[in-house]
């Protein structure tokens, strides 16, 4: 907005301060990140050295919510759908409906005051907002037949998650805990999803959980899910995106939750050289092969992991605050094109003057 409101194009004055939010819509509903990466690597591949190593590790890019709450997401969906029931009430000239809103409210914000809540509290007062929240829904559906109106769009998939929330943390309530599926833990952002990363700073994340393949210093996105995946599972994913982007696969680095039995006869089946801890005899060359494995350890541990530093603090990845699924995709995926792109345009740099000089 900065760049290009206020700017004079063709006798006309650029005002519109959504520019930069359009845009990121038009372009996150056209990304195909696949494609992109493919031309960007043909692109930067001459600038690019030791691309037969290949690094991977996975990391979650946090969503710009508040730390959700059954409690706060509860009382968040009785808000909303009051405030529907209100503003439909009077566009139809209706009374203002006779509710407990107010007595939940004030139970709610007395609950929040506590600096130290019990689980008993916790558990009446969820109990008891689940039985309003319900009541809201019905009374809404009532209201809906009686007087024959439509929700907007934009309503219904608001009304739609909401149905969603009260089934889930009824289940939590009064079912089993560990058969909650896709359990929503934001309404304004029903795809983001708790990721257990088990931490000692952060046990749990709230966010997009992306695979990441890094060759010659760059990073490259192999998988991104708001689902919570294994990312030892995606070694020969990451190798076949290797092998198609950049050719033979010779050395590869990466953490202990790899070095599966699988992925071991995986990669000595296509005869690469890992960063794993081996198992049993080691033959012929064992200092060599031990050395080989402690650089790339420690390449892995500074290169790749730095970056995931590196992106957080300087690209705008720490905390994404774009509002769809969409354009918090795009947001990622440019954010790390960008951090590859400073780091090519000095080497693109480095490599023209080599050749003047």
């Amino acid at each position: 907005m900065q760049y290009f409101c206020g700017v004079q194009l063709n006798a006309r004055r650029i005002k519109d301060k959504n520019l930069v939010s359009w845009w990121r819509c038009y372009v996150a509903r056209h990304l195909d990140i696949k494609e992109l990466q493919g031309v960007l690597i043909r692109s930067w591949k001459p600038y690019m050295e030791q691309t037969h190593v290949t690094m991977m590790d996975a990391t979650v890019y946090e969503s710009n919510i508040r730390y959700p709450t059954d409690v706060k997401l509860l009382w968040e969906s009785i808000v909303k759908v009051y405030q529907t029931i209100q503003g439909k009430r009077k566009l139809l000239k209706l009374r203002t409906s006779r509710s407990n809103y107010h007595k939940h409210k004030k139970n709610y914000l007395g609950y929040q005051r506590n600096r130290k809540k019990s689980k008993r509290q916790d558990k009446k007062l969820r109990k008891q907002l689940l039985k309003y929240l319900l009541r809201l829904l019905e009374g809404l559906q009532e209201l809906q037949i009686r007087h024959e109106f439509r929700l907007s769009g934009k309503e219904r998939k608001l009304i739609s998650h909401i149905k969603t929330i009260h089934s889930q943390q009824h289940e939590l309530l009064y079912g089993n805990r560990e058969n909650v599926k896709q359990r929503i833990v934001s309404l304004h952002k029903p795809h983001v999803r708790a990721i257990i990363r088990g931490k000692e700073i952060k046990p749990v994340e709230f966010g997009a959980k992306v695979h990441k393949v890094q060759v010659g210093g760059l990073s490259f996105i192999e998988h991104l899910s708001y689902e919570n995946f294994n990312e030892g599972t995606r070694l020969k994913q990451s190798v076949a995106f290797h092998q198609k982007h950049f050719g033979k696969c010779s050395q590869l680095a990466a953490d202990a939750i790899y070095a599966t039995n699988e992925n071991r006869r995986y990669c000595n089946s296509l005869t690469i050289a890992t960063s794993f801890i081996p198992k049993g005899k080691q033959g012929k060359l064992q200092e060599q092969k031990a050395t080989m494995r402690s650089v790339l350890s420690t390449v892995r541990a500074t290169v790749l992991e730095g970056s995931f530093g590196n992106e957080k603090n300087h690209y705008l990845l720490n905390k994404v605050k774009a509002r769809t699924q969409a354009t918090e995709i795009a947001w990622i995926f440019f954010g790390m094109i960008t951090a590859n792109a400073s780091i090519i345009s000095k080497r693109i740099v480095s490599s023209q003057l080599k050749r003047t000089g």
